[in-house]
């Protein structure tokens, strides 16, 4: 039996069969199946396939969000660094107009 936010998973042999159910929060079946031992076996591949594609697509999420922070700060420094210059190439100016006139 496996829990899930408000329901639960029911998983049992019986006779020559998996038994398969699925309750809901409010404790009403929403699936009740019987597989067989083959079946079982390639759902619970299934299932296992999806869940490492879903666990590698919350890694990679992760890990793009803390590049994109870092890249965020990047970006920050370069703009510091662009105004740094931007407000030496005004004052260069200045002087330089200064000294026309």
């Amino acid at each position: 039996m496996a829990s899930n936010e408000g329901g639960r998973w029911d998983v049992g042999a019986k006779e020559n069969s998996v038994y398969v159910s699925r309750v809901s929060g409010d404790d009403e079946k929403v699936i009740e199946d019987l597989l067989s031992p083959e079946e079982a076996r390639k759902i619970a591949g299934l299932l296992t396939k999806y869940a490492d594609k879903a666990e590698e697509s919350e890694k990679s999420e992760d890990s793009e969000d803390s590049k994109d922070s870092k890249d965020s700060d990047d970006s920050e420094d370069s703009k510091d660094s662009k105004d740094d210059e931007d407000s030496k190439e005004d004052e260069d100016s200045k002087e330089s107009e200064k000294s026309d006139a």
